[in-house]
């Protein structure tokens, strides 16, 4: 999915998601509810996921 891309790209992802999972995180706290039974939220944590192997990947 991130393969490809540039260390620079990669971490404008990476930052970018992982604002909005932190955002969802909270916004799911404050209403009582479990990130890990939000389907987006743990789809963004896939993706950070992702990147991290896309830049390990890039690094070796």
């Amino acid at each position: 999915m991130f393969e490809g891309l540039n260390s620079k790209e990669l971490q404008r992802r990476e930052d970018e998601i992982f604002f909005k999972a932190m955002e969802r995180k909270w916004a799911l706290d404050a209403a009582g509810v479990s990130p890990t039974d939000d389907k987006l939220f743990c789809l963004w944590k896939w993706q950070l996921s992702e990147i991290e192997a896309a830049k390990a990947s890039a690094a070796a």
